[in-house]
């Protein structure tokens, strides 16, 4: 070939084309698309039910369960719903069933293995846990009768 020196490739002519948008072609996508992001959940105490429930999105995702027992408050269930497992409710909704049991000036007692597994997690709380005892468990399955 003549006028190649080994390094480099011949430039190729291309025909001069002018490059033009096409008609009714989409707008161009914007430089970040916006994430999604997930509803904030809620959580409420329904006096009438003797239960705290954790909403997403208004829909009942799950709730802790509890007795009021002079200045104690006894939680003895805990329950999140399949479609929201996974997702940190339980936790959060026990933190602020908690919270709000310290606001109310009342104690706390951890019949409910989750309730009472997180209080070993969390000693921010330990100072309003009354343990659960013999006569506790009693009162307990006579209240619930």
């Amino acid at each position: 070939m003549s006028g190649y020196d080994g390094d480099r490739l011949p430039a190729l002519a291309l025909p001069k084309a002018a490059i033009r948008p096409r008609r009714n072609s989409a707008p161009p996508l914007p430089e970040r698309l916006p994430m999604a992001t997930p509803a904030s959940p809620v959580v409420v105490r329904v006096e009438d039910k003797h239960r705290y429930e954790i909403l997403v999105d208004g829909v009942l995702a799950g709730f802790t369960e509890y007795l009021d027992r002079d200045e104690q408050r006894v939680f003895y269930h805990t329950e999140i719903g399949d479609d929201f497992a996974g997702q940190g409710l339980a936790s959060r909704l026990v933190k602020e069933a908690l919270t709000d049991v310290r606001a109310a000036s009342r104690r706390v007692v951890p019949v409910c293995p989750y309730v009472a597994g997180f209080l070993e997690r969390h000693d921010e709380f330990a100072d309003i846990a009354d343990p659960v005892t013999p006569d506790v468990r009693h009162w307990l399955r006579e209240a619930l009768r």
